[in-house]
């Protein structure tokens, strides 16, 4: 043990301390919330506690049920972990808003299938003939303004 300025100061093992917490660990993954309204700027209310006005952008909350209320109106939700719970208030109702879903799937056919479609849609080229544009007619010198 060594003394630095009048305090002790040790480098051996045995003066160390034990720590009280890890980082390691449990480490609850919260859920979030959102919540819109028409009219806007009403106050909301969750498990009792005011978590401020209409529209809520996700709110970081803890995972499971919670009692939500608008105005007059209040429902039992349920936050999944990791997930966004979106909510509209409309006349007095909730109305669950479901997740976006990723770009591109299921919302839109395939390019394979659009292709084959607009085919079926369009007449052959052989049964109505495409008329010259006046570009083509000029460097065709077809055009009568030529």
């Amino acid at each position: 043990m060594l003394l630095f300025s009048g305090v002790p100061f040790s480098f051996g093992g045995d003066d160390l301390i034990a720590p009280t917490r890890s980082l390691e660990g449990h480490r609850e993954t919260l859920g979030r919330l959102t919540v819109v309204s028409e009219p806007p700027d009403l106050e909301v209310f969750l498990d009792g506690s005011q978590i401020g006005r209409t529209p809520v952008w996700l709110k970081q909350v803890k995972p499971g049920p919670h009692e939500l209320r608008v105005m007059r109106s209040e429902t039992d939700v349920f936050v999944e972990p990791g997930k966004t719970l979106t909510l509209s208030h409309f006349k007095d109702t909730f109305i669950v808003v479901p997740e976006e879903r990723e770009a591109g799937k299921e919302l839109a056919p395939a390019p394979e299938t659009l292709a084959e479609g607009r085919k079926r849609m369009m007449p052959p080229e052989e049964e109505k003939p495409r008329d010259p544009t006046p570009w083509e007619r000029f460097l065709n010198k077809t055009s009568p303004n030529f």
